[in-house]
Formats: structure tokens, sequence, C-alpha cells
């Protein structure tokens, strides 16, 4: 979705085609961050965030969730 919205913002250069990629963006963030990481936490529990750790979050190596250790 975002390298589709990035040809729109190629093909169309306004201001519009390119807020509508700081908003797409944006929501996939959100999406990721607040809906499926937690999810995954519940599921597969410390699997998950040992994997977490050492991946990208859309990229490999780029975006690494940090693991936030239990006291």
């Amino acid at each position: 979705m975002a390298l589709a919205q990035v040809g729109m913002v190629l093909l169309v250069p306004t201001w519009i085609s390119a807020a509508a990629l700081a908003a797409l963006i944006a929501a996939v963030e959100l999406q990721v961050r607040a809906v499926e990481e937690p999810y995954l936490r519940l599921v597969h529990g410390e699997a998950y965030a040992i994997y977490a750790a050492n991946t990208g979050r859309f990229v490999p190596g780029i975006g690494r969730v940090l693991v936030v250790e239990a006291t």
C-alpha cells in the first residue's frame, strides 16, 4: 500500500497526495503498534518478545521492538 501511494505521489505531486501518504503510514504504524503487537505478545508471550527484539517491524533489522523485562 505504501509503495502504491508513493507512486501516486510521484504521479500526482500535490500536497493532498503527500498528506495521504503520511496518513497511510501513520495508520499502519498505529495498527501494528496498538493492535497487532499486543495481540502477538498475548498469544505467543516470551517467544514473540525474543522474535521482535531480533527482527524489524517492517524491514529486516530496522524498527526492532525493545524488550522490556518485567521485575
